[in-house]
């Protein structure tokens, strides 16, 4: 992510058709945004320090860092996508406790939005905007925000969209100057490796993702069908979903659905 300079972490939050819910009466009307995460810099950059180790006044800092280069190219990049879908804009921060950091990012937001008039923003609190994720998620269509805000609101919203093993994301180098990466959000999950139950259709959506960068658009929708299918048929699922369907069992049902 960083050597590639893959900045932006496109993770679609869209409840499908088939997917569990656990908010009471949600439609997939109700559930169906993206998040775009800062994803090279901010409070995952890594730098710090670490002082008086094993003393009684030992310090650690841990330091985020927002360029303005950095924070103002994933702001501009999350109101190009709202301009070209038609789509609301909300900015989530925490401007009230992080006063350097987040102040600085809620002022390049308001820059950037003068000039695209044509948006309707919002900005919220992280808390408050966790709050309404569950509350009153279709408010939400593009979101944007940084690197540590985003990796756990997007796991909130894998959880009203069906589970992690449902959770696509995209690592872009925008400028293609570098290659993107496709993957799942979640982790290597250790303890289920190699037993073959690991969802897949996370990697597929990726997939489809990966499709749509490319131009594919035709096809990463025919691989978003294929999964609805799969999960309203319910016959095919891994245990997370209720099944007990393998890994290649899955696989292998969403090759016939695209054949």
């Amino acid at each position: 992510r960083h050597e590639f300079d893959e900045y932006v972490n496109v993770r679609p939050v869209k409840l499908l058709r088939g997917a569990p819910c656990p908010l009471k009466d949600a439609t997939c009307e109700d559930i169906d945004m993206v998040v775009i995460r800062e994803n090279s810099e901010g409070e995952y950059a890594g730098a710090g320090d670490w002082l008086y180790r094993g003393q009684e006044n030992e310090i650690v800092l841990q330091t985020g860092v927002f360029s303005r280069k950095g924070t103002e190219r994933i702001i501009r990049y999350a109101f190009e996508l709202a301009r070209k879908e038609k789509k609301t804009l909300t900015s989530i921060s925490k401007g009230n406790a992080l006063n350097y950091s987040m102040v600085f990012w809620d002022s390049i937001f308001a820059e950037v939005a003068k000039e695209y008039p044509d948006v309707k923003t919002a900005s919220y609190l992280v808390d408050a905007a966790s709050m309404f994720f569950v509350k009153d998620p279709k408010r939400f269509e593009v979101v944007v925000t940084s690197n540590l805000f985003g990796d756990i609101i997007t796991d909130l919203g894998a959880a009203i969209a069906g589970g992690m093993g449902l959770a696509a994301g995209a690592n872009i180098n925008p400028e293609r100057k570098f290659p993107s990466m496709f993957e799942p959000i979640h982790g290597s999950a250790p303890d289920i490796a190699g037993k073959g139950i690991a969802n897949p259709l996370a990697s597929i959506w990726s997939a489809s993702q990966m499709l749509d960068f490319f131009g594919h658009e035709d096809w990463g929708a025919k691989l978003i069908d294929a999964i609805e299918q799969l999960m309203v048929e319910g016959k095919t699922l891994t245990c997370d979903l209720g099944g007990n369907a393998s890994t290649s069992e899955v696989g292998d049902a969403i090759i016939e659905i695209l054949k």
